[in-house]
């Protein structure tokens, strides 16, 4: 009886072991701390969670490593073909080795299951290379211009609509001894936000996005003129005295401890400058960048877009196993990252109860609802190299180093004219 009872147990036991590890899924991410306030990252565990108890009969294995060391984790895995099935990553350039290499699954067999009718319009475009959609998008960033109403009352003026009352602005809170626009230009990405917006102004999202994928150029009179009202802000003083050797996390303080007026940054902001400890709580209000008279963009163009996603490993044992729990994840991260304040769902659908939401986020959701065109953050549309030439031109620019034309001539050879 007793080799009976053992066979029995092991028996057992392997078939128990069989049927847990028969159905499972790996998946790496960047949100390493479950326990992060981060609401990218809230948004995350939820959607995690809420996937494992749709697909009880499926293990979902997830690994998270933080910041950088993800960044490098990440290209060294798929150049050893180490990637797990789903893992987290950019679209655009940083995308382009994957898909080059085969590295991942092209999703457009899979979606004609009608998942992309429950998709904004739009947000695929920079997970489609060569016509084929390897991602699919979680939610919409987005850049817009806060401003502290009490501090542009104090000094006399309104939130800027237009080119000439942005001046005007930053004139005034000037001369009330208020910087006026708080940039961290030391993190160097905050620099690149004002240049992205006012090519954008001046040339539209069209040309941007044409230039920054190499199919158009970077050194015409549009992008010139774009530069040269960037320059008219440096040389004016909007962005205060010290913007070179701020970094980002400085200026957003100066921003929530109300000694500058206006910030140009995304919606992930939104948290500290509604958080307990900031002193503009209530105080601060997102608008759309202002207008610009003869430019060809739209005020309804913004800066940023759907431009993070999750990747399907090209080697995955069973795609229409991991296609419906990748849908769905998706789906539920991106209604939980709106709901958390990252920033606008990209599915379509009620998102749920939006009582308990930070008020500006609900805000830019309204602001953001009549967008005509998005174009994505640089260092992410472009890759290698071409980013940190992007970046050497742009800071010798806001140096003063170089001239307007100088400077699009250099992104033009640097980044156009390298193929």
């Amino acid at each position: 009886m007793a080799a009976i009872t053992v066979s029995g147990i092991c028996a057992s036991g392997k078939q128990d072991s069989e049927k847990k590890t028969a159905k499972k899924i790996t998946m790496w991410s960047q949100f390493a701390d479950p326990n992060s306030q981060d609401s990218g990252s809230i948004a995350f565990y939820e959607a995690l969670e809420a996937t494992r108890a749709k697909f009880p009969d499926i293990e979902i294995d997830h690994i998270g490593s933080g910041g950088e060391a993800y960044k490098q984790k990440i290209p060294v895995s798929g150049a050893a073909n180490e990637l797990p099935d789903i893992f987290f990553w950019w679209g655009g350039g940083a995308a382009q080795p994957f898909i080059e290499g085969k590295r991942v699954l092209a999703l457009d067999d899979l979606a004609k299951d009608g998942t992309l009718k429950k998709i904004v319009p739009g947000t695929t475009e920079n997970f489609t290379f060569d016509g084929k959609l390897y991602g699919l998008p979680i939610y919409i960033s987005t850049a817009q211009l806060y401003v502290n109403d009490d501090l542009l009352a104090k000094a006399g003026v309104s939130a800027p609509k237009t080119w000439d009352e942005l001046l005007s602005a930053v004139t005034a809170l000037k001369a009330k001894g208020i910087i006026p626009i708080s940039l961290g230009a030391k993190d160097r990405w905050p620099a690149m936000f004002w240049s992205a917006i006012l090519d954008m102004r001046i040339a539209g999202a069209t040309a941007m996005n044409a230039a920054l994928s190499k199919k158009g150029p970077f050194n015409t009179p549009d992008f010139v003129s774009a530069s040269e009202k960037l320059k008219q802000l440096i040389d004016m003083g909007a962005f205060g005295t010290n913007f070179m050797g701020t970094s980002y996390d400085d200026s957003v303080n100066l921003f929530l401890t109300g000694r500058a007026g206006m910030l140009f940054m995304g919606a992930w902001v939104n948290g500290q400058i509604e958080g307990e400890n900031s002193q503009v709580k209530g105080k601060v209000s997102p608008i759309k960048f202002p207008a610009i008279p003869g430019g060809k963009g739209n005020i309804d163009e913004w800066h940023g877009g759907s431009g993070e996603t999750f990747f399907i490993n090209a080697d995955v044992k069973d795609k229409e196993m991991v296609w419906p729990v990748y849908t769905y994840f998706m789906e539920s991260m991106a209604k939980a990252a709106f709901l958390a304040g990252s920033g606008s769902s990209a599915w379509l659908g009620d998102p749920g109860d939006v009582s308990a939401m930070n008020p500006l986020a609900v805000k830019i959701g309204s602001l953001s609802a009549s967008a005509k065109g998005f174009s994505y953050w640089w260092d992410q549309m472009l890759s290698g190299n071409d980013t940190e030439s992007m970046f050497g031109s742009l800071m010798s620019f806001f140096a003063g180093v170089s001239t307007p034309k100088q400077y699009t001539e250099e992104l033009q050879k640097r980044i156009s004219e390298t193929k």
